[in-house]
């Protein structure tokens, strides 16, 4: 698999109350300009009709024009508008121009609807960067006359009434509304690829759009879903983080084991497989001689970890080639040692079962992590997002227990394999087009994408996922140090892509069982899988 390594710019606490303080004196300076300038214009041109106004720039609020003006014996004000005046043209010549026309972009009151399944009604900001965020986006909407919303317009997923049902009604019958869905990276995504049913934006590259340009590539998700020289779907800015291993701090102390060295083998690279089998080992015990364990090494959310040591050991049940056709590569040594390791290593001898026992649910690994009863637990980093069931800023009930949320946990990477390294998996919420959009429209509504997902002036560089984490997490190296990570070092699941590849019925769920034979299994699954990716190359010619 190959790691996409890009600049990431995630602020530690320190910086980004440092930034906060910077934008905040430069909004009250420029405040101070822009009224004393409008005191001298008004003078200056009193004797003047018809004037035009000169467009607001993206670093600056218009000032209403009840603003208060400095007293006029202010003697700073004469100097104040020499020293605005040249930041005033700077900003009017970074309007973006539309090559058409040779004017600024002007979308005539086109309103956007950005599609997805989760986003509800827009409160006020709670942070700096909300606030600087709301304001840039009403200036490029004022500016080049439109309207965007991002919105909880259908279900997930493909079913009756999914926003995957919705893009293939748009992509079939015409509709001419101004929509840019938001799909889930899945087969079902890949098929509509296939069956021609999305816009192809590279026809928009060099004109409205630089698929070059960093918040393209960042993610990589514009080469993924590359097919010859077409792009189908897209995503800008970094890699959401997803998969990693949270653990118990309080669990790992009373094993006398300090959580930090955990942070700093990651930080050195020294977080492998072995060093997290050594803490498991020295965790898991019978507390009270029963002869029955009661703190396990781990536990996890379904199979999700399985998967995750084939990652981290640099195997890919599915592979791409350079031409954009795809290759099973399920029998690869990579692959192979690391589903050995995940099962005959980790499920045999540390992790908590618990899916046999009556009147258990899927859920119930959350219960057993925050009870204290395992050590680590894999699962996606949302999981801490501020509000989300690990911060404790909402109660959660699971299987008829509400969960003790005032465990103090930490979150790190994965561990590395003997043949990878420490990566997450890469799993985008993808955006595209219908391919009945007419030219001109996808033009449109991709330059009004552009501008909308353009860096925030004073915030350039920043992460916006960060005010999120840092309200749920529990401590800042899970963010400054393993966010930052998982940001840049995600890698695609090919095989989720390939329509017909079902790598969990007959092999994840069938491998679970005891003293299953892993090679055997495999094996046992390779011709279906080869025929699901020997067609899904078909469809793609």
């Amino acid at each position: 698999m190959q790691i996409p390594l890009v600049k990431s710019s995630l602020y530690p606490d320190l910086q980004v109350q440092q930034k906060k303080e910077e934008n905040m004196k430069r909004k009250m300076l420029n405040k101070v300009m822009a009224a004393s300038l409008a005191a001298i214009m008004t003078v200056g041109m009193s004797g003047c009709g018809n004037t035009t106004e000169q467009p607001a720039s993206s670093g600056d609020t218009p000032q209403p024009e009840e603003a208060p003006a400095p007293a006029a014996e202010d003697s700073g004000s004469e100097e104040q508008a020499e020293q605005s005046a040249p930041e005033e043209e700077e900003a009017s010549s970074d309007l973006r121009i539309d090559p058409n026309t040779g004017e600024p972009f002007d979308l005539g009151g086109m309103e956007i609807i950005i599609a997805d399944w989760w986003t509800g009604e827009p409160g006020d900001p709670t942070t700096d960067f909300q606030a600087a965020q709301r304001e840039h986006q009403e200036w490029l909407q004022e500016t080049y006359n439109f309207k965007m919303v991002q919105k909880n317009y259908a279900g997930w997923g493909w079913g009756e009434g999914s926003i995957g049902e919705a893009f293939v009604q748009a992509a079939t019958s015409g509709n001419d509304e101004n929509i840019i869905y938001i799909l889930t990276n899945s087969a079902a995504t890949a098929a509509d690829v296939s069956q021609g049913l999305m816009y192809d934006i590279a026809k928009l590259d060099g004109d409205v759009i630089d698929l070059s340009a960093e918040k393209w590539q960042s993610n990589g998700e514009v080469n993924s879903w590359k097919v010859g020289d077409s792009v189908y779907c897209f995503a800008t800015g970094p890699s959401e983080p997803r998969g990693g291993l949270y653990f118990n701090k309080t669990v790992l102390k009373d094993a006398g084991i300090d959580p930090e060295t955990i942070y700093d083998m990651q930080q050195n690279d020294t977080w492998t497989w072995d060093a997290w089998v050594d803490i498991m080992d020295k965790v898991q015990r019978d507390t009270d001689n029963d002869g029955q364990i009661d703190v396990y090494g781990c536990v996890q959310n379904n199979g999700g970890m399985v998967y995750m040591c084939v990652r981290s050991n640099g195997g890919a049940l599915v592979s791409k080639n350079s031409d954009g056709t795809y290759a099973l590569t399920a029998d690869s040594d990579q692959v192979k040692e690391a589903l050995h390791f995940a099962m005959e290593t980790v499920n045999n001898q540390y992790f908590l079962n618990y899916s046999d026992e009556e009147g258990t649910n899927w859920e119930d690994y959350k219960n057993l992590f925050m009870s204290g009863q395992a050590a680590f637990m894999y699962d996606d980093a949302y999981c801490a997002y501020e509000g989300g069931w690990l911060t404790g800023q909402n109660p959660v009930e699971v299987n008829g227990v509400t969960l003790d949320q005032s465990v103090d946990y930490g979150y790190v990477m994965f561990p590395k394999g003997p043949k990878g390294q420490m990566v997450t998996n890469k799993s985008n919420n993808l955006l595209c087009m219908p391919a009945s959009y007419s030219d001109e429209k996808a033009r449109l509504l991709m330059f009004a994408y552009d501008v909308w997902t353009d860096d925030v002036p004073d915030y350039e560089g920043y992460y916006g996922l960060l005010d999120n984490l840092y309200g749920g997490m529990k401590d800042t190296r899970s963010v400054d140090e393993t966010i930052d990570m998982m940001t840049t070092r995600g890698v695609d699941d090919w095989h989720a892509i390939v329509p017909n590849f079902d790598p969990n019925t007959n092999f994840l769920y069938e491998l679970a069982g005891p003293n299953k034979d892993v090679d055997a299994l495999l094996e046992q699954n390779i011709p279906a899988w080869q025929t699901a990716v020997d067609e899904f190359n078909a469809s793609l010619k």
